[in-house]
């Protein structure tokens, strides 16, 4: 390694003014600039909750699909996280990336967020320590990890409008803690959210961002959502340092101007600068630095990482329900196995968001890793069960370009040119773009998008044929025009691209018969440009019933639901966490063929199971990333055990929930205070039963907690509690202790371990809780402060199930 970096206000002096202003903006929307006179490269800045996304969204540039954020969740493990964090670190590093922003640690307070499925729980604890795990093992490959959103973008309607009205002290203890967490675990980077809290924008908030910087001493650099900021002066005196993605609007130029006429401080230009060189220090980006990476020899390359990932899906899922033993499946003892869905056919190994990635090789379903585990020795038949009712991208459809190549033609136009600037092939039909489309210069310019396919339909009827994006939309077939999508209002541009949505229409065609399908899509220019083209083939009538006589005819029946991308989807909540109507008239007909269904979950959220008790088994699975149909197929095999518990609660009812109802008020604003606590903590203040509990999960052996006490030492107080395996097989048990304050009415997570262990045998786990468990914000004294009296300390397996209560003075 070389030496270290010169300090970085050694580096300004040698800047003028307007340079160093020039550098608090991005370059590009994925990168830095670079001052060559200080020796500054640009950094690689790359979306990556899910994995790392194409920092042009080109669909051809795959990557490691991670297991989504309730997935780690439902780890309860640091050790399974830091090595996701580990997988993605390294490939960040082989690719040259400076940062990516993830990890997600806003909370899944409703459950019902378009993008719960990035968060880590519903419980600040649990997500800030898992998330400060996917820091460590990013950031050990000396990529910079990027928390966000900071803070209480809970919620994905009117998200970039809307405020979070909420307490100091829930914002301290319940929001805040997850990003003080991660700032505890050393990361470089933090991104604010577009909402406001308490009405100032979280971008422009001084009071949020003295916090991060003063009292938690955060020293790395804090950079803005996309097109988050609305001007200079507030942002920049408000500690705000990077605004994202260049060019630049309100930083840049107007932010030297406003240090020229005395608006910003200097001193305030400077401080951002030297971050910026900081973070350019850490990642080898300054002349006389090398990257810091502390971990070189876990360093995992592209063949070790399936593996990897195949492991932490496994260990993500979590088996909530398993009557009369049925699962772990032992493949000799069937002689039939069924295996239906339609998410085990066509599965979601990702929520819809900006960031998404296309895996890296080739990936499986998990009906045909099912077939491949258990189809040596059984019979195994697929049957879907219901229908798609949405159009999908036509990457799955038999499409070539007029040439015959396989894939769609895109062309790019700009003004009322009639020759494109730009001819490429696409594997794909669903684009997006940031402020630049390579090879054919900025979005804000005035143009148009061409899309051609020569569609080859598989089966003859009625199709449904659509496209949407960033402006006005045609669609044609052979020539004939079959929808037509008007462009979206201004204010919504990003927000009608993160929804996808389409406008549709049906056209009938001929199995093996050719036609051509051409899309078009004119923009006035914006700050995003996106095209979505999908198509939907005529769908069996008889899908239900082919379901039904499999699962008749089967030992046993394995039923993946779950969600679609349509269900998953940034800038969009949900208006419930059931599942769709069709999918549940699916589980209870297979239900009521056989006793011996096990139902898999195939969703990033708490969905709602009201049949939990017609099925045997009830497995959630997540959205496991790209290892989903291995993890799955050892799970139910059991070549692995599931060892997940729940990160998240399922309600008996929606209306369970305190934040069931709320809505944003005629100022858009969302009244946190007025629903907390939410979660496990509502319901144990109402003393309303879970279906399944937070904390919860049984694996595939049975445990005993036989004795737990509490120790006092120098690192403060643990909890030791004695823990037996008193089942058949070796697993994974979780030991979780809850803190009731005197005069709570209710008890939230203080500290958990995990022990693994054969079967028959007992050990000691030892739970350390430092002070901040029992410590409470008091708003009065603005400070942290421990209540005095005695504390409950609540001790066992899930937020439900708590045998041990052991009294204590912190």
């Amino acid at each position: 390694m070389t030496a270290a970096a010169p300090e970085p206000t050694e580096t300004l002096r040698q800047l003028s003014l307007g340079r160093r202003a020039g550098l608090t903006a991005g370059e590009t929307g994925w990168s830095t600039r670079a001052a060559p006179e200080i020796g500054l490269s640009p950094m690689l800045l790359g979306d990556g909750p899910l994995g790392l996304v194409s920092p042009t969204f080109d669909e051809r540039e795959t990557a490691f699909l991670l297991p989504c954020g309730t997935a780690l969740g439902a780890t309860w493990d640091p050790d399974v996280v830091r090595a996701v964090g580990l997988v993605q670190g390294s490939q960040a590093l082989r690719r040259g990336y400076g940062g990516v922003y993830a990890p997600n640690l806003n909370l899944a307070r409703t459950g019902l967020s378009g993008r719960t499925f990035e968060m880590y729980s519903e419980d600040p604890l649990l997500a800030g320590v898992l998330g400060a795990a996917l820091v460590r093992g990013l950031q050990s490959q000396g990529v910079a990890a990027c928390p966000k959103h900071l803070v209480c973008n809970d919620t994905e309607t009117e998200r970039q409008r809307m405020n979070a009205t909420v307490d100091e002290a829930t914002l301290r203890e319940m929001y805040l803690r997850p990003f003080e967490m991660a700032v505890e675990g050393g990361a470089w980077m933090l991104m604010t959210a577009y909402n406001g809290v308490n009405g100032v924008p979280c971008a422009a908030h001084a009071d949020l961002l003295r916090i991060v910087k003063e009292e938690w001493g955060f020293d790395g650099l804090v950079l803005s959502d996309y097109f988050a900021l609305k001007d200079t002066v507030g942002p920049a005196l408000a500690g705000l340092d990077l605004e994202m993605p260049g060019p630049a609007i309100f930083f840049g130029e107007r932010l030297a101007a406003a240090v020229d006429d005395g608006s910003v401080p200097e001193e305030r230009l400077d401080d951002a600068v030297a971050r910026l060189l900081r973070l350019a220090g850490r990642t080898g980006a300054l002349a006389g630095t090398e990257r810091r990476v502390t971990a070189p020899d876990e360093h995992v390359g592209e063949d070790r990482a399936p593996a990897v990932l195949a492991t932490a899906a496994a260990a993500s899922a979590t088996l909530v329900r398993n009557r009369g033993g049925l699962l772990p499946l032992d493949p000799g003892a069937l002689d039939r196995l069924a295996v239906i869905g339609p998410n085990a056919v066509r599965p979601t190994f990702q929520g819809a968001t900006f960031g998404r990635v296309r895996p890296a090789g080739e990936v499986t379903t998990p009906a045909q890793a099912v077939r491949d585990r258990f189809g040596p020795h059984c019979d195994v038949r697929v049957e879907a069960g219901v229908v798609r009712t949405l159009p999908e991208t036509l990457a799955g459809f038999r499409v070539t370009t007029p040439d015959g190549e396989p894939g769609v033609l895109l062309e790019h136009f700009r003004g009322d040119a009639t020759r494109p600037v730009l001819t490429e092939t696409r594997v794909d039909s669903a684009f997006v773009w940031f402020g630049t489309v390579p090879g054919a210069g900025p979005t804000t310019q005035p143009g148009r998008l061409r899309l051609t396919a020569v569609l080859t339909p598989e089966a003859g009827g009625r199709y449904t044929v659509g496209g949407g994006g960033s402006g006005e939309t045609t669609v044609r077939v052979d020539g004939a025009l079959v929808a037509h999508r008007p462009a979206p209002a201004p204010a919504d541009v990003m927000g009608q691209v993160a929804r996808a949505g389409m406008s549709t229409g049906e056209v009938e065609l001929t199995a093996g018969v050719p036609v051509e399908v051409t899309v078009e899509m004119t923009s006035a220019g914006s700050r995003v440009q996106a095209l979505t083209v999908g198509c939907l083939p005529p769908q069996p009538e008889d899908a239900l019933d082919r379901a039904v006589r499999a699962a008749t005819a089967a030992d046993a029946a394995v039923v993946v639901v779950g969600d679609v991308l349509e269900t998953a989807r940034e800038s969009r909540d949900l208006p419930s966490s059931a599942l769709p109507d069709e999918q549940v008239r699916l589980i209870r007909a297979v239900a009521a063929a056989n006793p011996r269904t096990v139902v898999v979950v195939n969703a990033g959220r708490p969905v709602d199971a009201p049949w939990a008790d017609d099925v045997a088994a009830v497995l959630y699975a997540w959205l496991p990333g790209q290892e989903f149909g291995p993890a799955l197929a050892a799970v139910l095999s059991g070549d692995a055990e599931p060892a997940g518990r729940m990160p998240v609660t399922v309600t008996c009812r929606d209306e369970d929930r305190s934040t069931w109802g709320e809505r944003l008020d005629t100022d858009l604003a969302l009244d946190y205070t007025a629903t907390e606590p939410t979660g496990y903590r509502h319901l144990w203040r109402t003393g309303t039963a879970p279906r399944f509990a937070f904390g919860s999960g049984l694996g595939y052996t049975t445990w005993e907690l036989r004795a737990a006490r509490v120790e006092r030492g120098a690192d403060g107080v643990a909890v030791v509690a004695t823990v037996a395996n008193t089942g058949p097989r070796p697993g994974r048990e979780v030991v979780q202790v809850y803190a009731q304050a005197p005069g709570e009415s209710d008890a939230r997570l203080a500290g958990f371990a995990g022990v693994r262990l054969a079967p028959t045998k007992c050990a000691e786990v030892r739970v350390r809780l430092d002070e901040r468990a029992f410590s409470r914000w008091d708003t009065a004294g603005s400070a942290w402060t421990i209540p005095a009296g005695t504390h409950r300390l609540l001790v066992g397996r899930s937020s439900v199930e708590l045998p041990f209560a052991l009294d204590v003075v912190p």
